[in-house]
């Protein structure tokens, strides 16, 4: 190949890049999950243009209010009123100036270029002028914190108004200018060797050797390592016995407990990393139930523990009305759907997907789960209810209000010998990991004993 048709095939994989990374936006917009779009308008590619697009979607969701407060210091209009496609290409060009490598020149071109293709050429004048217009003006320095923090964090911090202000109202001003800067950072890969300590994880290194993946251990996780370089796919294939999944994820995993009483059951399993953890766990022989009312998600949890070498039983039911007998269960785990609000440097889009009525929705549906899961629940048996979510609604005063109807059930802290790491159980015995002190997700859990009505 020429050095002028090497180019012109480079261009052209850069453009499929930029167009698949706009479909992704667009269906996010639509109520789309950011990572199954991503994997569908993705795939096609080669890694180079798949990294591309990659960086520019999930770029563009995590730093939007700070693309949008820009973009609207240069559009005659107010930016709802733009077309949404057209709004969807400035803010990838803008992001491809201000926050990569790629020249402005070819930034502001090649915008320029998709936009006309996918919205029309009529808007091509409009994008290339915006967008200039930003490079001639360079960049505004953001409102100070002290004199406007609502304005700073909304804009420059890129979230949601209601979301700082109900931030703002529990923590101070440079606690949460902290937080969303951890939530504008893409997230190492990290994950856990299920056969547990920091042996296993070097028994895990040896069997990467030579293979370009290279991991690193987790200083205050047991188990836990972070991806330096390498697939994760591959990294899954060579150590079976290993999850990806975030510190503040397995960190629940722990707070249930070494062992586990039996039977266990994790009654919202999907994606099933939780499920595996705690299978890895148990005695061999006593009986594990993941549900999970989505059946496609529930053949990835068998499929994880059939990967993992965990033995788990799979049940397809809604946990509101849990298909098991009452009484039936000795450790069940409810790791309920919620707002995400600790996840969002993982899931960007969807800070923009939630609010107050969101909110109010699912702590109903957190309120359903427990009432009709609680019933499962044997005489001095332990329910875990955990979230990842930073809410108090979702999280201690859920808590709170469950304890109230359900006098039977007493709050305990965690087990003596724990695997957690100093400071991530708070007051109350509860388990509360926040992004800003521990550069993880942040998770909330609680351990609920049911009196034991033997004694």
């Amino acid at each position: 190949m020429t050095p002028a048709a090497e180019t012109r095939g480079r261009t052209r994989g850069q453009a499929e890049a930029r167009t698949a990374a706009f479909r992704v936006l667009q269906d996010v917009r639509s109520g789309a999950h950011a990572d199954r779009s991503a994997a569908e308008h993705l795939q096609a590619l080669d890694d180079r243009e798949r990294s591309l697009a990659r960086e520019l979607a999930y770029g563009v969701l995590r730093l939007r209010g700070r693309l949008d407060a820009e973009l609207a210091r240069h559009v005659d209009r107010p930016l709802e009123e733009l077309d949404p496609g057209v709004l969807d290409w400035l803010r990838l060009g803008l992001y491809q100036c201000r926050e990569t490598r790629i020249p402005e020149h070819a930034a502001v071109n090649e915008t320029v270029e998709g936009a006309g293709r996918t919205e029309g050429r009529h808007v091509t004048g409009l994008v290339n002028a915006v967008l200039r217009s930003a490079l001639r003006a360079g960049e505004a320095d953001p409102p100070p914190l002290d004199e406007d923090p609502v304005a700073r964090l909304t804009g420059w911090g890129s979230h949601p108004e209601w979301l700082v202000r109900r931030w703002l109202d529990r923590w101070p001003a440079g606690t949460v200018e902290s937080l969303v800067e951890v939530d504008n950072r893409p997230p190492a890969v990290t994950g856990r060797v299920l056969d547990g300590d920091e042996d296993g994880v070097e028994s895990a290194r040896r069997a990467l050797e030579g293979t370009g993946v290279e991991i690193r251990p987790l200083d205050e996780w047991s188990g836990g390592f972070r991806l330096v370089e390498g697939d994760p796919g591959e990294l899954l294939r060579r150590v079976p016995r290993a999850v990806i999944q975030d510190p503040a994820s397995f960190s629940v995993v722990d707070f249930v407990g070494r062992e586990p009483r039996p039977p266990v059951a994790d009654l919202c399993a999907a994606p099933g990393t939780k499920c595996v953890g705690l299978a890895a766990r148990r005695e061999a022989g006593s009986l594990q139930v993941c549900g999970d009312s989505d059946r496609a998600r529930l053949e990835a949890v068998g499929r994880a523990g059939g990967r993992a070498g965990a033995d788990v039983r799979l049940v397809a039911a809604d946990a509101r009305r849990p298909a098991l007998r009452p009484a039936s269960v000795g450790t069940l785990l409810l790791d309920v759907p919620c707002t995400g609000t600790g996840t969002l440097r993982r899931r960007p889009g969807l800070r923009w997907r939630q609010g107050p009525d969101r909110l109010r929705s699912l702590v109903r549906l957190q309120e359903e789960i427990l009432e009709g899961a609680a019933p499962l629940v044997e005489s001095g048996g332990l329910l875990v209810y955990s979230t990842c979510s930073l809410e108090p609604e979702e999280n201690e005063e859920q808590v709170e209000r469950f304890l109230e109807r359900h006098p039977e059930f007493r709050r305990e802290e965690p087990e003596d010998g724990s695997d957690l790491p100093p400071g991530v159980v708070d007051d109350r015995g509860d388990l509360r990991v926040l992004p800003w002190s521990r550069g993880t997700d942040g998770s909330y859990a609680a351990r609920l004993r049911r009196a034991d009505r033997t004694g």
